[in-house]
């Protein structure tokens, strides 16, 4: 008797695990239990399983139908647990942006991130609002250029840099999405220590 091939095991346990609901729920739950989720992401988790069985399976692929349902299926499943508190975009997103202060992020950067995980434009203000705790924007952005800077050993942080060497840094704090003012301050030395409080 023949031995299967590599390519024949893989469409048998493609075709094995085409969802159902119980298993997109099933993968619901265990994404839930080892990662902090948005709705997005949680969607996106279950939509992937329904679009590689359809890459796997040409009966499946061609079950629009079946695929319609469980895109039903999923939308249930994250109502579910929107409903029941366990995803939560607003605590979500303010818990990545206190993260990211912490980590010496900017808003721009932290926006950037958070809209890529598909969160709405004031979740993440109010995330950043949160984040920023006791201070205004600009102090917080001020106290994470500083915290990048420190942790990079930049400016006033680390050793004396030569001009070219400071336009580098410069430029990566740039880049990092801190505004010309804020740069220039911290890379000068011009904040105090009592304005970081991260």
């Amino acid at each position: 008797m023949a031995r299967a091939t590599d390519s024949q095991k893989h469409r048998r346990s493609a075709r094995a695990k085409t969802p159902t609901s119980a298993r997109l729920e099933n993968a619901a739950l265990y994404y839930l239990s080892r990662y902090a989720a948005s709705e997005f992401s949680l969607r996106r988790v279950l939509e992937n399983r329904v679009r590689r069985a359809s890459l796997g399976d040409p009966l499946f692929a061609c079950d629009h139908e079946a695929q319609a349902e469980l895109r039903a299926v999923i939308e249930n499943i994250v109502a579910r647990h929107r409903a029941s508190g366990i995803l939560d975009d607003a605590v979500y997103a303010g818990m990545k942006a206190r993260g990211a202060r912490r980590q010496g992020r900017s808003a721009r950067m932290i926006k950037m991130q958070l809209a890529q995980k598909g969160l709405a434009a004031e979740v993440v203000e109010q995330a950043l609002r949160v984040a920023a705790e006791d201070m205004d924007a600009g102090q917080a952005e001020l106290a994470a250029a500083r915290i990048l800077a420190k942790r990079r050993k930049w400016g006033p942080f680390g050793p004396p840099a030569a001009t070219d060497k400071k336009r580098k840094q410069f430029a990566a704090m740039a880049r990092a999405g801190f505004s010309l003012a804020v740069v220039k301050r911290v890379l000068s030395g011009d904040v105090e220590e009592d304005e970081e409080s991260f």
